[in-house]
């Protein structure tokens, strides 16, 4: 264990220095404690302590100062040796040395920078290997290039001459470039293919000269006959212009007479449906009447009976009257009877005191049956006049309700005449509105079928404007066909001799190329190599625009 310590401590730089201040201020410590127990055994203890602090701090500095020298040395020369070596490897010298016998923090300073030394060597040494391959693939390359290059220029070569109308140039397209051998193939297919084009073009210029001297002829023969059906069509167009105006005219009588028609079933229809009306307001007011009149009866009778009840009411008024003058009677006798006992009470002196107080409440008594008797005859009497003015009102209303039945039942039979006057009229006007409606019906049937044979005329004559419309347009076809024609004559000849500037192969091994064979022979016989497949040839179009009378553009 004390091993492992003392191993640990000389690999530590930072233990070595704490140890070196730990023994330091050990040192001065005890030095301070002996100063101090010396003092107090000599009885001076303040000069002892001032003493001892002051040389506590002496030793303490000049240790620190010896340690300072001593750790600080040993560090400083060994960094100043790690940057020499440090600044020989940044010159390019890796073969310095990096060992040392120290096992702290400078030690394993050493150890790493001697690592990255290793490492440096070695990817010096790929970056050289890598150099030296790259300059071999660029001599490579230029080789290429050059083979390429001249490749290129042969190409170039070829097809200029094959710009120039030699159709038997052909290249070599066995090369070791990939890309060029492709270009190769292509140019010597598409050789191939112009070769052939070109042979089919010059056949195709004869047949195209012979077919438009043809198509001449036979220009001239359909425009004598254009002529001849134009002017028959004119003919045809005449006439359907003026069958087509008589139809206009027709057609606009006719819708006049249809018009009418209709405003005469509009009008016959609006009296048709105010004559239903009015005998509807007829048969309304019949009932109305006849309803009026039956009020009329039920109101006579209940007249009659009240006027019988206001006689009865009179009757028992009257009666009432009799009852309320005998109440009279009666309470006069009273007030009579009372007076005598109030004279009988005042002889008979304190002993009649009694019936005197009786007396008197019974004369009381009789004075207010007095009022209120002569309050039922005044209101009796009220009823009395009343009753007989109201049978009196009752009576003259009865005679104006006889009066007014009798208005009623001739307002009755005027209505019911009313009434079988609109419904004959209405029976008629029914009868005018059919008939109305079926001549406008007619007539519309009429202007139909004129319509129509107008709109028949009216595209026969525009048929016949656009027969004659194509029959200009036709003989104007044929001028240009005619002149499209003579051109292209023209131009067949032309391009047969443009394409005898040109050079085909003969028969020294490679053949003429036949019309519609699809592909002529190879100079060199090379066969598509281009992606792995094989080249088909297919037939070229070309567009020979027509320009103005000059030759193959």
């Amino acid at each position: 264990m004390q091993a492992g310590s003392s191993s640990g401590i000389r690999s530590s730089y930072g233990a070595k220095l704490a140890l070196s201040l730990i023994g330091v201020m050990g040192v001065s410590v005890s030095y301070g404690v002996i100063v101090y127990l010396r003092a107090e055994e000599a009885g001076a203890a303040g000069a002892a302590v001032r003493s001892g602090l002051v040389g506590m701090t002496l030793l303490t500095v000049i240790g620190l100062a010896l340690i300072g020298v001593t750790v600080g040395s040993n560090t400083v020369i060994s960094l100043r040796q790690l940057t020499a070596k440090a600044e020989r490897m940044a010159e390019g010298d890796l073969d310095v040395r990096l060992n040392t016998g120290r096992t702290d923090e400078i030690g394993r300073l050493f150890r790493a920078f001697d690592e990255m030394r290793g490492s440096l060597r070695s990817e010096i040494s790929d970056a050289e290997a890598a150099r030296e391959e790259a300059e071999q693939a660029r001599r490579e390359a230029d080789e290429r290039a050059e083979t390429v290059e001249r490749k290129a220029t042969e190409y170039e070569s070829a097809m200029r001459a094959l710009a120039d109308g030699d159709l038997t140039q052909r290249v070599d397209s066995d090369v070791d470039n990939a890309a060029m051998a492709r270009v190769g193939v292509a140019f010597n297919e598409m050789a191939d293919e112009l070769e052939e084009t070109v042979a089919s073009v010059a056949t195709v210029a004869e047949d195209t000269a012979d077919v438009a001297g043809t198509v001449d002829d036979r220009t001239e023969d359909l425009r004598a006959t254009t002529g001849t059906v134009s002017d028959a069509v004119e003919e045809i167009a005449e006439g359907a212009r003026t069958q087509r105006d008589d139809l206009q005219a027709a057609t606009d009588e006719a819708e006049n007479l249809a018009s009418s028609a209709e405003e005469v079933a509009s009008t016959v229809t609006d009296v048709a449906e105010t004559a239903e009306h009015a005998a509807a307001v007829g048969e309304e007011g019949r009932e109305a009447a006849e309803e009026a009149l039956a009020e009329m009866d039920a109101v006579e009778e209940t007249t009659a009976e009240t006027t019988a009840e206001v006689e009865a009411l009179a009757a028992e008024v009257e009666e009432i009257g009799e009852v309320v003058d005998t109440i009279s009677e009666i309470a006069e006798q009273t007030n009579l009877l009372a007076l005598n006992a109030s004279i009988e009470a005042a002889r008979s002196g304190a002993d009649g005191a009694g019936f005197a107080v009786v007396a008197e409440e019974v004369k009381a008594l009789a004075e207010e049956t007095q009022e209120s008797a002569s309050e039922i005859e005044a209101r009796i009497h009220s009823v009395q006049e009343r009753a007989e003015t109201g049978a009196d009102a009752m009576a003259r209303t009865e005679q104006r309700i006889s009066a007014g039945v009798d208005t009623v039942e001739t307002s009755i039979d005027a209505l019911e005449r009313l009434a079988e006057a609109s419904e004959r009229t209405d029976t008629s006007m029914t009868e005018i509105t059919r008939a109305t409606e079926t001549q406008a019906d007619s007539v519309d049937a009429v202007v139909g079928h004129v319509e129509d044979v107008s709109a028949i005329s009216a595209q026969t004559a525009s048929a016949a404007g656009d027969v004659t419309g194509a029959v200009d347009e036709q003989e104007q076809t044929l001028g240009a066909v005619e002149t499209a024609a003579g051109s292209l004559s023209d131009r067949a000849l032309a391009l047969r001799d443009a394409v005898d500037d040109f050079e085909f192969a003969t028969d020294d091994g490679l053949g003429a190329p036949s019309r519609g064979t699809g592909r002529g022979a190879s100079g060199d016989g090379a066969a598509a190599v281009s992606d792995g497949g094989t080249a088909t040839g297919e037939e070229t179009e070309f567009d020979f625009s027509r320009g103005d009378g000059e030759g193959v553009n």
